[in-house]
Formats: C-alpha cells, structure tokens, sequence
C-alpha cells in the first residue's frame, strides 16, 4: 500500500482540475500546499505506519524539495471517540530520511483498536510557512469477520484431479455486517532464484531477474458482497503463485474510507476528459486517505513435485 500511496501522491498533487479536453492546468495558480496522509488502523493491532507527507507545485525540483514536512513542527493526534481518549504519536525515522522509513506511529501502544469503533486522526503542519490543519474519522469494520473454511493447506504446482482438472486454493470468509470489500495480500516467505517456478506457463524469467519479483504482493479484492452477514469465496490463481513454498495470506474487511479511495485514485480522468480528484475522506487542508480494517492471516503451500 505504501508504494501505491507514494506514487498516487506525486500524480494527484499535480492534477488540476480541467474543462472537456482532459487539459492539465500547469500554471500552478490552482496550487495550495496540502498535508498528504496515508494512515491505516487494524483492529486489534499497534496504530503504526501512518505517513505524513506534502503536495508540491507542477515544475518543482524535487532533488530540492521535501516530500515531509518537518517533524518538530508537525503534530499527529488519534482520538477514541467512544472513550474520549486521545494519543500523540511519535515520529520514527533513520539517518536517510526516505519516505519508506519515516512514519508516526503509537510508541507507548495507548490506543487500543477496536472492531465497530470510530476513530479521529488529527494532522497540523507548517508547509512553506502556512500553518495547515486535516483531519478525518474512520470507523472499524464490526465483529464478524474471520477466514471461516479454506480448500487445501498445500498442492503441488498447478496440480490437478483425477479428471485432469486444475485444482485451486479458495478459502471462505465470513462477512461482517455492513462490509462490502475485502481485500486479499498474499506474500511468498521463500523467495529466491532457488525457489522460483521456472517452468511456470505466465513469467519467463532469467535466475538473475528474479531477485527483482521477491518482493512483490499479490492484492485482490471482493467486493459489492452482500452487506448482511453470510459467507463469500475467495479464490486464487496460479498466475500469482511464482514459488514454491509457504505464502502468507492476508484477508481484510476494510471501512468505508479505504473502499472509496482504492475504487477511485486510479480513475481521475471522466470520458469527456475532466479530471477530478480521487475520494480522500479527509477533510480540512489536507488529501490522502485514512482508513480502518480487521484482519485474518493463515497460509498456503505450493509444494515441488
């Protein structure tokens, strides 16, 4: 998600709105520093990872130019809005300063994230001497949730039946209430070009390429799933499954805020050509998203023959 969020940051900061041509205004006489935030909660989990960033203008040297706001003058409050509590998160960073390693996140793990509950993050900034103020509530999917059945533990590669049919990993997941999207990670623990599937019929790949595939994700989703509870299928296919080995597979049921944001940040140009922006849910000066999800792990295992 985080290398998404960097990539949508730099596209949606530049794209002003337009009339019928599908023309970006590159004056910059729309530009206005905005706060960038990418925040997520999981129940259950350390509030953690939730970046702060900025907008820049068209033309900008961006060799000179800081992506973060600074920290000492940057505040990042998470407010409870069933219990009134509130937590100041701290900033964590390394000597190089990227974007991957500076975050804030709940040092002392006061908050306590729980499914059904609504949550309040609060962003205030001084970006090119304008003090900015953003906010935005997410509200935590409700009990219910869990990866309920899954088909098998371990096949082999692309194995099949005594019919010849191709069998497949599906799991099914119970859904809670109100929830329509759910998004499926799926990470394979033993990479390498020693564990890669090199008679696969989707990648061709030299053994000196594929150090390059080791750290990609597989992202599904399901969604416009019933809003009642009840069960759905999550099925997964052999093209995401390049190594042999134990993939960890991650299931969520995300809130309303994060099911707007990934259904519209990659589609911000209309037919007729006018841009808009993605649905952020964050309000005040600032873009971005902040949302909430409950989370169930398990694993599968592509076996070699």
């Amino acid at each position: 998600m985080n290398k998404i969020f960097v990539l949508i940051t730099i596209l949606l900061s530049i794209l002003l709105s337009a009339c019928g041509k599908g023309v970006v205004d590159v004056s910059n006489e729309s530009y206005e520093p905005k706060i960038v935030i990418e925040g997520f909660l999981v129940a259950h989990q350390k509030v953690d990872n939730i970046r702060i960033s900025r907008n820049f203008p068209i033309g900008a040297n961006l060799q000179k130019l800081s992506l973060l706001p600074k920290a000492h003058q940057t505040f990042v409050l998470i407010y409870d809005l069933a219990t009134e509590m509130h937590c100041a998160l701290s900033f964590h960073s390394n000597e190089h300063n990227s974007l991957d390693s500076c975050y804030w996140y709940d040092a002392h793990n006061q908050l306590n994230i729980r499914p059904g509950q609504s949550y309040r993050l609060e962003v205030r900034a001084t970006i090119e001497g304008k003090k900015l103020y953003a906010w935005a509530t997410t509200t935590v999917p409700p009990e219910g949730f869990r990866i309920a059945h899954q088909n098998y533990d371990s096949l082999r590669y692309r194995e099949r039946d005594a019919e010849g049919n191709l069998k497949g990993f599906s799991m099914l997941i119970d859904r809670a209430p109100g929830t329509t999207f759910y998004l499926t990670t799926m990470r394979a623990l033993n990479t390498g070009p020693e564990n890669f599937i090199y008679d696969n019929p989707y990648v061709h790949l030299e053994p000196d390429e594929v150090e390059d595939e080791t750290d990609n994700f597989d992202y599904n989703w399901l969604q416009n799933t019933p809003s009642v509870a009840g069960q759905s299928k999550v099925d997964f296919y052999w093209i995401s499954l390049l190594f042999y080995g134990t993939y960890e597979v991650i299931i969520y049921a995300a809130d309303k805020n994060y099911t707007q944001f990934v259904q519209t940040y990659r589609y911000v140009q209309e037919p007729d050509g006018n841009f808009h922006e993605a649905k952020f849910a964050v309000e005040g000066d600032g873009i971005g998203v902040f949302g909430s999800m409950v989370a169930d792990t398990t694993a599968i295992k592509v076996l070699r023959d």
